[in-house]
């Protein structure tokens, strides 16, 4: 009997050899823009691209799921490289393509959302309402409708079809939804942060303050980029933990992190200060902990004096000085053998006196300063802050504390000061070699900490290098005399000039 079976508009090419070559980042950042471009008339800004994102997730596991389908002939080979989500028949982004000419879009796509959601409560469970995604929808049924096929039409276009990756991660999506997320870190201090922490793929990585995401979306490519390294494959299944306060930002971020590629993030609406992360009662533990927290951060004190982890023995800062609070709690989480970290904190975490002066003392004392970079003003939209990265270790293997001013290795950008690939990787290679460079870097050893009382202001210890050497007193007169002997030389040509062209003037008259 003849073969019936109709191959979709999603049938997949029965050869390797036919199969296209993968998207760049451009094109599929511009497939969708193009798709939200088509949803106007929303109630809420950034609704539109949660939307997207979120019919882009749906799109990758249907895609992903889409050769578990014995129907459809598809080239046999390795098996599907990603940790699969379910996605019910009536839920795939392919059934909602073909309905798309019919009335009732809008109810389709979010009800087909919420079944993704029940298919999967482990890692999507409370996404999408969070994200609160009817404000991108028109009021107008008609005009919803209408949007929506167009959306379904604009995210089915060919640098959107996931179908050969048989669920990998593609990088290009990566950098195009960052390019839709823009974060409020930027990119090459991310980058920064995760290679001057190094975290391997079986260690867990944890941000009390992870707003978006950024942060931890840097060190899943960090490891990422070590499994490929080690030739290793399989799931993309980092251990990543965050809190975030906001339950948007709380949402975003889980939703940035799984069109990454990571498997279920462990990002939780709480406090970290009021609310630490606890497993089987103790303090949960990590090898990595990364923050850029917002510059503006408060805490309340008062719950120091009851804290059962005993985050705060070293000392209790005041209240609207949180930063230093919030490195306490990201010491207490680290691993005692291996535990590092990295957090972006205001200068004034540096030198401040009072409690915070004695709680910096503690951290001397104890060995865990590692290095910290001064980094270019206003490097933060908005903010005319001085900040610094502040690096700590658990374990050691001498006293000496580094200091990098990486003010003068800031591009000037249209909005101000920007720290781009190339300034990060030189900053990386400056505190990899851990050598003083004159201007730029300093190798203070403990002693020397001790003789500044212990204050860690980069300022203090990398003096700017002078651009142009001091004359002796001789060599100054030696130019005095031979400047005075150059104009002398210049006024009596200008008079003689001048001479001439007056008795010129005179014989015309």
């Amino acid at each position: 009997m003849k073969n019936t079976t109709r191959r979709s508009e999603y049938s997949v090419p029965r050869s390797d050899a036919r199969r296209r070559t993968l998207p760049d980042v451009p094109a599929t950042l511009a497939a969708l823009v193009h798709a939200r471009d088509a949803l106007e008339g929303g109630s809420r800004p950034d609704a539109d691209t949660y939307l997207i994102l979120s019919l882009l997730l749906l799109k990758v596991a249907s895609d992903a799921t889409y050769y578990g389908n014995p129907a459809i002939p598809y080239t046999r080979g390795e098996p599907p490289r990603c940790v699969p989500y379910c996605v019910p028949a009536h839920a795939r982004f392919d059934t909602l393509f073909r309905q798309r000419h019919a009335q009732g879009n809008g109810v389709r796509v979010m009800n087909a959302l919420r079944v993704f959601t029940l298919g999967n409560p482990r890692k999507l469970g409370g996404l999408f309402p969070a994200l609160k995604l009817e404000d991108a929808l028109p009021a107008d049924p008609a005009v919803r409708d209408g949007a929506l096929l167009q959306v379904l039409e604009r995210l089915s276009l060919p640098a959107l079809d996931f179908r050969q990756q048989r669920g990998a991660t593609r990088p290009d999506v990566g950098d195009a939804v960052e390019a839709l997320l823009p974060g409020q870190v930027p990119p090459a201090l991310t980058w920064l942060m995760t290679a001057l922490t190094h975290p391997g793929v079986d260690e867990a990585v944890y941000d009390p303050s992870c707003r978006q995401g950024a942060v931890l979306r840097a060190a899943a490519n960090w490891m990422r980029d070590e499994e490929r390294a080690n030739a290793s494959a399989g799931p993309a299944r980092y251990p990543l933990y965050g809190q975030e306060p906001d339950p948007m930002q709380c949402a975003v971020a889980r939703l940035r992190l799984l069109l990454q590629g990571t498997d279920t993030p462990h990002i939780y609406t709480r406090e970290p200060l009021e609310e630490p992360l606890v497993q089987d009662g103790a303090l949960q533990r990590f090898h990595v902990a990364l923050a850029c927290p917002p510059l503006s951060l408060k805490w309340a004190p008062s719950h120091a004096s009851r804290d059962p982890h005993f985050r705060f023995l070293q000392g209790i800062p005041s209240r609207q000085w949180a930063h230093t609070a919030l490195i306490q709690h990201m010491l207490a989480t680290l691993e005692p053998a291996s535990g590092r970290m990295a957090v972006v904190v205001p200068h004034g975490v540096l030198f401040r006196e009072g409690e915070e002066a004695r709680i910096r003392q503690a951290w001397l004392d104890e060995n865990l300063v590692d290095t910290v970079v001064g980094l270019p003003d206003r490097l933060f939209a908005g903010a005319s802050v001085a900040t610094a990265l502040l690096v700590l270790r658990k374990v050691r293997r001498n006293d000496a504390v580094l200091f990098v001013d990486a003010r003068g290795l800031a591009t000037r950008g249209k909005r101000g000061p920007r720290l781009d690939t190339d300034a990060a990787h030189s900053l990386h290679r400056l505190c990899s070699e851990r050598r003083s460079v004159p201007g730029v870097a300093h190798l203070a050893s403990a002693e020397e900490l001790a003789v500044n009382g212990g204050t860690l202001s980069v300022a203090r210890y990398v003096q700017p290098v002078a651009r142009h050497p001091a004359a002796d007193l001789a060599t100054l007169r030696a130019q005095r005399v031979e400047l005075a002997a150059r104009f002398v030389t210049i006024q009596a040509k200008l008079n003689a000039e001048l001479d001439a062209l007056e008795r010129e003037l005179s014989d015309l008259a």
